[in-house]
């Protein structure tokens, strides 16, 4: 019979903590997966209490929408590892498991006993995945952090910012949300593919430092083959002029408003011309200034004020329309009202869907960015802590009532 999920069978145990294993394995689990969300309450994930909250549920373990959305399809239990009896129960569930993923700080999971050398002892062909700031070994091994740091570290941030300003953090912690996930969840499809041809495990440090370098790649081979030093270029390009963003008619949003800008990028004389003729500058395109593309390269700052005055007073989303009709790439810097209400690819898509959570009701969650023809990826709500206590100790583990009870009364399930 064929699998109703890709990953059908699939058990995964997440210690993970925030952001980065668990966005990893939230992947596995939109494939049909089970994964197992290993917590507690006597010492919980801080991301679940991480606004925004939904009103009226402040302070609850399961209300945070930042966390809701990054567990979507999970399982949830809440065992006390710094009981032995909680940590006994965490290892009886690893010969029934086929990955392990964690996130802590350098050691943590061998001071727990729950390090590779162990797993594998319980099961020799588990996959387990570390996703340690800087790796599990070298001179950085003990350094601790987040996201944002493993990119100062690697230098996307002095990249980023303009020419005449200190370098400005990018708005996401890349390696938390964008990078060391994805590179995580293929190394760990491709490991179970490794173990269904050889029948061995293995064990994948992901180091978040080595992930952000590669997306400051090309900077570094210009460095190593030209011994140059990457400027900081704002928003501008080397291949593109003009290229920017440019504040338009501000967005209102429940009696408020908000700076409304968008992004245009021209790459061809005749886009140039186009560009021209669609602020109604068409002068412009014959000025010696601005006629080729070196002399639009040297003179940016005297094209941006013609742009600027021609947006300042114009819906953003008309200004792209406008420009894509007229040949030019043009974009909306999109906020969340945006990407919710208004992005067409993305309604098309069904990106953001309706799911209906046990504690605060009905919110929208991120679906998949693939889809399935043959096995349609089902999108389910993110657990409540220990939400899922019964089913594991009981279907899985085969505790009975009694030591359920006991468990929660000596606090190793909590």
């Amino acid at each position: 019979m064929a699998p109703k999920t890709p990953l059908e069978g699939v058990r995964v145990l997440d210690f993970g903590w925030r952001a980065v294993a668990p966005l990893a394995v939230r992947l596995l689990a939109w494939g049909g997966a089970e994964v197992i969300r290993i917590e507690s309450a006597v010492r919980h994930d801080g991301a679940r209490l991480t606004a925004p909250t939904h009103p009226g549920h402040e302070g609850s373990f399961n209300a945070s929408a930042w966390w809701n959305v990054m567990n979507s399809n999970k399982l949830s239990i809440s065992l006390n590892l710094q009981n032995p009896k909680g940590k006994e129960l965490a290892l009886r569930l690893v010969p029934m498991s086929d990955i392990v993923v964690e996130n802590f700080s350098a050691g943590t999971m061998d001071k727990l006993g729950l390090g590779y050398e162990a797993l594998r002892q319980l099961k020799p062909d588990i996959i387990m995945a570390s996703h340690w700031l800087t790796g599990n070994d070298g001179p950085w091994k003990y350094v601790k952090g987040h996201g944002p740091m493993a990119a100062s570290m690697a230098g996307m941030h002095y990249l980023s910012g303009y020419d005449d300003t200190p370098p400005i953090s990018p708005g996401s912690a890349y390696t938390d949300f964008v990078v060391n996930p994805h590179h995580s969840a293929y190394a760990l499809l491709a490991a179970l593919h490794f173990r269904r041809r050889t029948g061995k495990g293995q064990y994948l440090d992901l180091a978040q430092y080595e992930s952000i370098i590669g997306t400051t790649g090309p900077t570094i081979l210009e460095y190593t083959v030209q011994g140059k030093v990457h400027p900081r270029t704002g928003n501008r390009d080397y291949y593109h002029a003009p290229q920017g963003v440019y504040g338009c008619l501000p967005m209102e949003h429940q009696g408020k408003k908000y700076e409304h800008f968008v992004a245009v990028s021209v790459a061809t004389d005749e886009e140039w011309r186009s560009l021209c003729g669609a602020i109604g500058q068409p002068s412009l395109a014959a000025d010696p200034r601005f006629a080729t593309f070196e002399a639009r390269k040297k003179n940016e700052d005297a094209i941006d004020p013609f742009i600027a005055a021609w947006t300042k007073d114009k819906d953003a989303h008309d200004v792209m329309l406008r420009l894509q009709k007229a040949g030019v790439a043009a974009g909306v810097v999109q906020n969340p009202k945006d990407l919710l209400e208004h992005d067409p690819q993305l309604k098309a898509r069904d990106h953001y869907r309706e799911v209906d959570h046990p504690e605060v009701g009905k919110s929208h969650y991120d679906a998949p960015p693939f889809t399935l023809s043959e096995t349609p990826i089902e999108l389910k709500p993110a657990p409540m802590l220990g939400e899922h206590n019964d089913y594991v100790f009981k279907d899985i583990l085969k505790l009975t009532d009694d030591e359920i009870t006991q468990g929660y009364a000596e606090g190793f399930i909590a």
